[in-house]
């Protein structure tokens, strides 16, 4: 063939694939576009490129996937897959004077980076499928009750162990089809060991299988296997990937969630005791609110609602309505389509386009939300704080007692502090160094390196103006600004340093602290408010010599953003000294009378008050991430999801297409007028008659184990769900489910013991011919080993694991805002991976290469990809090296027989015996490597050899894969 027709031919190729893109999306594409897109393309440009609107200003309709793709008068404005080339990017990124959209108001960078991402994989848009959808009601089969089916009947009476099997095998004989001949032992072990503790088996556990011969054997390792502590690691990840855990928030102010690893553990302990699934959903949405027996019990409640805070927050989002309703969103999501497979937060902006979820049920769950505190209300992320959500202390009841009136009685102080500040100051941005304790160095008398910009906008700053670098790209790393105090004497000081919070500025801003100890850098997110005198943040307790010694130096290294300097104060730690610093411009105020010198003396007084209620503070306790109680209120609906444009208002309560159906009865629907009604949502959705809580998690129960749901769209169970393909047997499970006490462990046993789990995996021409899906299980779907069990296996088999059981991942030195490499040696801890830090925008890269799941988004199915990139990994990574070396080391420790050590390897990786062509291979290569490195120590070669033969077994696809 000639080029111009491979050309063409692979340009309609990729034309073909693209339109087939369009109209048949992912449920992760459905999603991610009704939840993120949309409601961004209704609230800021419906309103000017919508045929409702009657308006296409620049002939540019943005309503409907023909609209965008036909572009406007300038021509395209999507260019699928290269959001940079795209001229609606370069509108809402206020690229050019010429080309700003929305043009009254710039859109948040959050925003902007959700249009970037639709763009970059391929703006898909489902809203064609929209217009040929049709609604469903009450009648469609997930909301009607869960019935009470009965196993059916069948002709092959031998093969069903359990009645599952009768389901099975009804439908395989309905279809002509025949199960798959079980699976050996060993491939049966190595399964049901992957499944149920995300490590493989040992050789002694697979010796011991093999030597039993009683018709209890597999049994018998199924309940070894579920009271592993392990099996709560395993089926505790994947509850995480449902609650989007992580360990920092992500998005523009990736900070860190130092308390987020409490929630995890409370999540691996639940799956380790078998909590009742009813009790875990109840915890998790509502445990503040529910009865304790014990201060312990009460810390355990208070953590499990880590799940409501766990999500990425738009801390960067200046709008402080628009920022809560984002979080209320999220939890939407997060509870809706976790517990009960629905996408309610696509009803945010309008009636579902799909399911019979009405924008007033929408915001009937928002008004619970809104009426329960996530968000810390005090000073975000300031020094004190060192956050912007709820924290509750883990204390006694006397330890946090102290705590709580210490926090009172330093918010008094503060808050008569800053009514000193406002009465006393008559300067542009109400603060006089002059009249402040300690020593205080303003901007005007600082060292500053670079074209700085004096500025006075914003309010809130020292003496006459406030410095900031003006974001010049080009000169990053250029500029400083350095404050030299002249100290009176050596000693501890406090330092603080003054800047001015806005939304635009820096969120890693370097200040180096150079002391008596050395150099100190602390990267500061100057978009968060500021503690003291509404101007200062706390950076540490620093030693200085006596003079100019000392010096706090305000960078602009790999910013992005405004830098800004202001003044830094350094507070002697002596009350005192304090007291005498404080009054050492009393001289100067003589002049301008009698009642400038007792403000400037009160207001030393109250700063001397503090400096000593702070060095009185109790120790610390721990805290866990925990939503708290608030005044119960309903919301009015958000007209096309827009805070200020308000419409009727939505009493709280639950989703009214469930109450239709006839499943609950209607006093199950009534939120409580007083509280925010959590507790009554959490008990609606863990209600035993719920028509959706145990057919979902039966659903997701069976997936990780079958290796596909009886309903394949596992977080999707409406209208645009794949219909289950055995109704009956999933109605059977969701009532066994619930009738066995919410059992999770009860309902694997009862699968695992099915003849349909223990089936092997071989592949059938005949069969495949008439389901090559796979959808009626005539075979045991192999599985790729995801990224923790293939990491952990590695560790596992080499002997380094470190099986330590839960704690905290983060060191407890990270700056405010985390960068992306900030944690990059990750990998080479040793612990289990589900304890690794979990850092949005920067996981370990082991797990990102292997699909790990994103931690922005509740994740029920994984990718399961082969990339060329996983290979490279395998073959070339430090990490992959390493483990190969001391696989090697450990096999040569073990044994003085080539044999032997042949045999062990085949066993710990695979699972079973090296077949003698395996064995013969083997050797041979041994002896060839060997005699490759004639130049080497005879010890040396012998190692070498070892250890490529390991790094070979670990990049094999049956390494990778569970048969």
């Amino acid at each position: 063939m000639s080029l111009p027709k491979i050309i063409f031919f692979g340009a309609l190729l990729y034309l073909s694939c693209n339109l087939l893109a369009a109209d048949k999306l992912t449920p992760s594409q459905r999603d991610f576009f009704e939840s993120k897109v949309r409601p961004i393309l209704v609230e800021s440009c419906y309103s000017c490129h919508s045929l409702e609107a009657g308006k296409s200003k620049g002939g540019l309709l943005l309503d409907s996937r023909a609209g965008w793709q036909k572009g406007g008068d300038s021509g395209l404005v999507i260019v699928s897959g290269k959001p940079d080339e795209s001229r609606l990017i370069k509108a809402i990124e206020w690229a050019s004077e010429d080309l700003q959209m929305p043009p009254k108001e710039k859109l948040g960078p959050d925003k902007i980076q959700v249009l970037r991402q639709w763009i970059e994989a391929g703006a898909p848009d489902p809203r064609v499928q929209a217009a040929a959808s049709q609604s469903i009601t009450a009648n469609h089969w997930a909301f009607k009750s869960v019935q009470v089916p009965v196993p059916p009947k069948v002709k092959d009476l031998k093969w069903p162990r359990t009645p599952i099997d009768q389901f099975i095998l009804a439908e395989l004989e309905q279809k002509r089809l025949k199960p798959a001949p079980p699976a050996d032992k060993r491939t049966l072990l190595r399964r049901a060991t992957f499944d149920l503790t995300g490590l493989p088996p040992t050789a002694a556990e697979i010796e011991t299988f093999l030597a039993d011969q009683t018709p209890d054997a597999f049994t018998k390792v199924v309940d070894r296997l579920l009271q592993s502590p392990h099996f709560g690691e395993r089926w505790g990840r994947h509850w995480l990937d449902l609650a989007r855990y992580a360990d920092s928030n992500g998005l523009e102010v990736n900070t860190p969630y130092p308390n987020a690893w409490r929630y995890r553990d409370y999540v691996i302990k639940s799956f380790n005791d078998d909590k009742p699934y009813r009790d875990f959903i109840r915890e998790q949405l509502a445990g503040d609110l529910l009865p304790v027996k014990d201060i312990a019990d009460q810390h355990e409640k208070w953590i499990a609602t880590g799940f409501l805070m766990l999500g990425p927050k738009a801390l960067g989002e200046p709008d402080r309505t628009r920022l809560i309703m984002d979080v209320v969103d999220e939890q939407i999501d997060v509870t809706t389509r976790t517990f009960l497979g629905l996408t309610v937060s696509c009803a945010r902006c309008h009636d579902h386009k799909f399911d019979p979820i009405p924008t007033r049920d929408y915001y009937a769950l928002a008004g619970i939300f809104h009426s329960t505190l996530t968000l810390d209300d005090g000073n975000p992320l300031g020094a004190g704080a060192a956050r912007a959500w709820q924290e509750r202390p883990l204390g006694t009841l006397e330890q946090i007692r102290q705590q709580e009136e210490y926090d009172r009685e330093l918010q008094r102080l503060q808050a008569e502090l800053a009514q000193l500040q406002q009465i006393q100051q008559n300067l542009p941005g109400g603060i006089d160094s002059s009249q402040m304790a300690g020593v205080v160095v303003d901007n005007l008398k600082a060292e500053v390196t670079g074209n700085w910009r004096a500025s006075n906008y914003s309010t809130n700053f020292v003496d006459k103006n406030y410095l900031h670098d003006g974001d010049e790209k080009s000169a990053k790393g250029k500029k400083t600004v350095r404050f030299v105090p002249d100290l009176p004497r050596a000693g501890a000081y406090e330092v603080r340093l003054a800047y001015t919070p806005r939304f635009d500025r820096a969120t890693n801003v370097p200040v180096t602290i150079h002391s008596e100890k050395g150099e100190k850098t602390i990267r500061l997110n100057q978009r968060l408010a500021t503690e003291f005198d509404k101007a200062f943040v706390y950076l540490g307790i620093f030693d200085f010599a006596a003079g100019t010694n000392g010096s706090v130096t305000v960078g602009t290294e790999g910013t992005k953003g405004f830098v800004v300097a202001d003044a830094v104060q350094f507070l002697p730690l002596e009350s005192q000294s304090t007291m005498t610093m404080a009054m050492r411009s009393e001289a100067t105020l003589k002049s301008e009378g009698k009642s400038a010198l007792i403000a400037a003396r009160e207001h030393a007084q109250m700063q001397v008050k503090i400096t000593d209620l702070r060095s009185q503070a109790p120790p610390p306790l721990p805290a866990a991430m925990s939503v708290q109680e608030g005044k119960g209120h309903n919301l009015q609906i958000h007209l096309r999801g827009d805070p200020q444009r308000l419409g009727v208002e939505a009493p709280r309560g639950f989703i009214s297409v469930v109450e239709q159906s006839g499943a609950l009865k209607p006093e199950t629907q009534i939120a409580h007028t007083q509280s925010s009604g959590r507790l009554e949502l959490a008990d609606w959705i863990a209600h035993p008659d719920h028509p959706l809580t145990s057919r979902v998690m039966v659903n997701r129960i069976w997936y990780h184990l079958m290796g596909r749901g009886l309903v394949d769209t596992l977080d999707n169970f409406g209208a645009l769900a794949e219909p289950p393909t055995h109704p009956e047997l999933l109605d059977f499970l969701a009532r066994r489910f619930s009738e066995r006490q919410w059992s999770i462990k009860k309902i694997i046993r009862e699968i695992m013991l099915s003849s349909v789990y223990q089936m092997g995996s071989e592949f059938n021409p005949a069969a495949y011919q008439k389901d090559p899906e796979n959808r009626y299980y005539w075979r045991k779907p192999q599985k790729h080993l995801e990224a923790e069990a293939l990491r952990d296996s590695i560790l596992f088999i080499t002997g380094e694991l470190d099986i330590t059981q839960g704690g905290a991942p983060l060191p407890g030195n990270l700056p405010p805002v985390i960068q992306t490499d900030a944690l990059a040696a990750t990998d080479n801890l040793h612990r289990r991976s589900v304890y690794l830090p979990i850092i949005r925008n920067g996981a370990p890269e082991m797990l990102q290469t292997f699909d790990f799941a994103d931690p922005h988004a509740v994740v029920a199915r994984r990718h399961a990809t082969s990339t060329a990139m996983q290979a490279l990994f395998l073959m070339n990574s430090p990490f992959i090296n390493e483990r190969a070396k001391a696989w090697a080391t450990r096999l040569l420790q073990a044994s003085s027989e080539d044999t032997s050590r042949i045999r062990t390897a085949f066993t710990q990786a695979f699972g079973r015996l090296p077949a003698p062509r395996e064995e013969k291979l083997t050797l041979n290569f041994l002896n060839q490597f060997q005699a490759s490195l004639i130049s080497f120590p005879e010890a040396e070669r012998h190692q070498r050899a070892w250890a490529a033969f390991c790094h070979s077994l670990l990049t094999t696809a049956e390494f990778r894969f569970v048969n």
